[in-house]
């Protein structure tokens, strides 16, 4: 049963807009909104490609999987093939099955297929949003749906800035500042989320059709404002004049003015409590967040005053504003009369976003040129804001992200390296020894994961879809649809994702391609494809529903099987750890976990690695053996995982089998470039294999200690490469010869008779600690070398000998 409404259009034709009321249809609209009320607040299901993080999107996934074949029964029923949302969800079904097939060379098979599970929840999303959101009353309840999730995070994150309640790193303590991240335990992508939900809250409260829901999102403008200023993100800050004032050029004069009032009304009285706010926050933190790991939280109680102060503030503040966009808002109708005259200019749009872009520069030069800036805002803010520059450190450092991503692309153009790939790869093609399992940003992390192919199709997708609403949307904009907002939301995370990786987060990721959905869903009836026609006809009209229902249910096998070994694997690690169970015991749940996902590689290593201490501590070859089998079989679907090269690296060393021991490690250089450990180790290789050797094979000696001090040169070489950095950029890891490199080099100086060279080498372990035997060990060398040269120390010989009496031996072995 079905009625029609008709309302005006901008083209003077009648415009039907239907409400049909269907059992699936809402069930699935709900079905989403459980998604969106109640799994962001599982670390905003971020996908960090680490196990601990993984479960959760498995849940996820399932969840989703199941609500889609829900929706997949009134897909089949309603879709029309003939209209945009075929050729639009088959471009969406693409970019999974792109992912898929980047799998095959994947350089981390397991982070692949999460990769193809996650672009899966993305396309169900999608598909469903231009499915169900057809009519103008599931639009509201879509909009309702992000509003009130939204919503319900900035409360969230203030209810721990309040210290009412603790979520483990909801607040970061970086810099000299308590940064607030809610649900994401990251402050810049909670930064961007809050820059979206800002923007879109700002269009809604001047938008909207009510004056009670006008007020509501009006009220939300002032917490989301604080919020934001208290995630300390400067690149959000910067994004968020230029965004406000590209969606202005979208809106109507009158709605220009509203609009920029409200964000303007807003931020003034959110400034105004900020400095009050800022200090009992950073108080209330230093009470509540504990001082070390495992201490408890000391939670401030519902009624301790410092907090209600800041609730008072807070609220104050909401109201105000409120009050005043609803005065804004009520002042439309007459700022629409009076600015008629101009709305007919052709460029008349650009006014008003012109004049305010140059009012805002003119605002930040007198504020920041000055001292006015730090009298209004807490000094921990207005010395973040007045660093804003491109040779600061975080530009710097995502510049050099960017580049390294270019080279691997290099490498992988076409199709990737897979899933994952920058997590796997980076430290092989980084330029400096900077740790960051992220590309910081959505669409370089994609052209590494998916190649040029991949990322052209995303690309070409979101800009398609943005091409056909905006198109279709100008020529309605005298009406200012509400569906805006979609864009507004999707295009600000889109361009807050160039520079971070929001995108990372599955909660993210599925508000993002939601949003899409429905701007692909709005306008869907305005346009006929008639090619596309004859998929309606009864006996095609179920086969693309089928194939989608069909890849569901394969996702949500394969997604179920990872979920149940990881709760093997949970399951192992508890009996390990709480229950102290013997090794065969363990290995039961464990082999449970790796033969329902084989190709995990935490789940391999720590089999790996209880094989391993359980030949140490019996001396049974046979758990070696079997390491080294389980070794061989993982490096090939994982050939860049660090844990599983230094497992391979001390199995041959258990085994005793050098020359595969050196070949080890010289992969793991190659693949880690700037990872000191793996020069340390090789090079005293190379020195104790030289040593081990040099009276029944000096050449060879020679061999080993020639390759040590190669090594050792090529440390003095990315020492000078890393002294070239810019001032302003932070180098990342350490990464210098470190004494254990030290001592080693000094062996192999002295066993090639360079013994100058040795004692200049060794001398600064002379004032280290020689109850460490690795001091001792290069000391003794040096007291050798200075030996050879006639030279002694008395008093360095007597602290070695009182460190251990059995160095006089081992000193004279030597000088033999």
């Amino acid at each position: 049963m079905s009625n029609y409404q008709y309302r005006k259009s901008s083209n003077a034709k009648p415009k039907i807009e239907k409400f049909d009321f269907s059992i699936t249809q809402w069930a699935s609209v709900f079905g989403m909104a459980i998604f969106f009320l109640f799994f962001p607040y599982q670390s905003g299901l971020f996908n960090g490609f680490t196990y601990d993080f993984e479960p959760p999107i498995y849940e996820a996934a399932m969840y989703v999987s199941a609500v889609f074949l829900v929706v997949l029964a009134y897909l089949s029923r309603n879709m029309k093939f003939d209209c945009p949302e075929f050729p639009l969800g088959t471009g969406m079904v693409l970019i999974p099955f792109v992912y898929w097939i980047s799998s095959f060379q994947a350089v981390s098979y397991h982070n692949a297929v999460v990769m193809v599970f996650v672009t899966a929840v993305y396309a169900v999303f999608f598909l469903t949003a231009q499915s169900l959101v057809s009519t103008r009353a599931t639009r509201l309840a879509a909009e309702l749906i992000l509003y009130v999730s939204g919503y319900a995070i900035v409360i969230f994150g203030l209810l721990n800035a309040m210290g009412h309640i603790y979520k483990k790193d909801a607040i970061w303590f970086t810099s000299g500042a308590y940064r607030l991240t809610s649900v994401f335990q990251y402050s810049n992508t909670y930064a961007g989320f809050l820059l979206a939900l800002l923007l879109c809250a700002a269009f809604s409260a001047v938008n909207a059709k009510r004056r009670v829901v006008s007020w509501l999102h009006a009220f939300m403008l002032v917490p989301i404002w604080i919020s934001f200023m208290l995630t300390y993100s400067r690149g959000a800050l910067v994004l968020l004049p230029v965004l406000a004032l590209a969606f202005v050029v979208f809106l109507r004069l009158d709605r220009q003015i509203a609009y920029a009032g409200a964000l303007l009304v807003s931020a003034a009285a959110s400034f105004v409590i900020l400095g009050p706010f800022t200090e009992r926050y950073v108080e209330i933190m230093q009470i509540v967040l504990p001082k070390f790991d495992g201490d408890p939280a000391k939670l401030r109680s519902v009624w301790d005053w410092t907090s209600w102060q800041n609730w008072l503030l807070l609220l104050a503040a909401a109201i105000v504003t409120s009050f005043l966009t609803v005065a804004i808002r009520a002042a439309q109708p007459w700022l629409e009369h009076r600015l008629s005259r101009l709305e007919k200019f052709r460029f008349s749009s650009f006014v008003l976003p012109a004049a305010s872009a140059l009012l805002g520069a003119l605002v930040f030069w007198i504020m920041f040129g000055s001292q006015i800036a730090g009298k209004l805002l807490p000094q921990s803010i207005s010395e973040r804001i007045a660093n804003i520059n491109f040779r600061q450190h975080s530009v710097l450092e995502r510049m050099t992200f960017y580049q390294d991503a270019l080279k691997v692309s290099a490498d992988y153009p076409l199709l990737g390296a897979g899933g994952g790939a920058w997590n796997a790869l980076y430290e092989k093609y980084q330029n400096n020894p900077y740790v960051s399992r992220q590309a910081h940003s959505f669409f370089f992390q994609t052209l590494v994961e998916v190649g040029w192919i991949g990322l052209l199709i995303v690309i070409g997708l979101i800009g398609i879809i943005f091409a056909f609403y905006l198109r279709q949307y100008w020529k309605e904009r005298a009406e200012q649809p509400g569906h805006f907002v979609f864009f507004i939301l999707v295009f600000s995370i889109l361009a807050h994702s160039m520079i971070d990786f929001d995108m990372s987060y599955v909660y993210i990721g599925a508000l993002v391609f939601f949003s899409l959905g429905v701007l692909g869903a709005v306008y869907r009836d305005n346009v006929r494809l008639p090619r596309f026609s004859l998929l309606n006809q009864v006996r095609w009209r179920y086969l693309y529903p089928a194939f989608l229902g069909l890849m569901s249910v394969t996702i949500l096998i394969q997604v179920y099987q990872e979920y149940t070994a990881a709760h093997y694997y949970q399951r192992a690690l508890t009996m390990a750890v709480k229950e102290q169970r013997p090794l065969h015991e363990l290995l039961d749940p464990l082999d449970k976990a790796i033969a329902y996902s084989p190709a995990h590689p935490t789940y391999n290593y720590v089999k790996i690695d209880w094989l391993s201490q359980a030949f140490r501590q019996t001396g049974d070859r046979s758990y070696a053996l079997q390491a080294k089998e389980l070794i061989e079989r993982i490096k090939s679907t994982e050939s860049y995982d660090r844990m599983i090269i230094l497992s391979k690296y001390r199995n041959h060393k258990d085994l005793g089998e050098y020359n595969e021991l050196m070949e080890t490690l010289e992969e793991g250089i190659s693949k880690f470039q700037w990872d000191i450990q793996f020069y340390e180790t090789a090079i005293m290789e190379y020195a104790l294999n030289g040593n081990s050797v040099k009276a029944t094979d000096p050449d060879r000696a020679q061999i080993y200690w020639n390759r040590g001090m190669e090594l050792y040169e090529e440390i003095l070489r990315r020492e000078q490469l890393l002294a070239s950095l810019p001032e302003e950029q932070l180098q990342g890891r350490s990464f210098d010869v470190t004494p254990f490199i030290r001592q080693a080099v000094g062996q192999i100086l002295y066993g090639q008779g360079r013994y100058e060279d040795a004692v200049s080498m060794l001398q600064p372990l002379v004032e280290s600690d020689l109850r460490d035997i690795y001091n001792r060990i290069g000391v003794r060398h040096y007291l050798a070398a200075l030996h050879k040269l006639g030279q002694s120390d008395t008093e360095l010989m007597n602290r070695l000998i009182e460190a251990d009496p059995n160095e006089h031996a081992y000193l004279e072995l030597l000088l033999q």
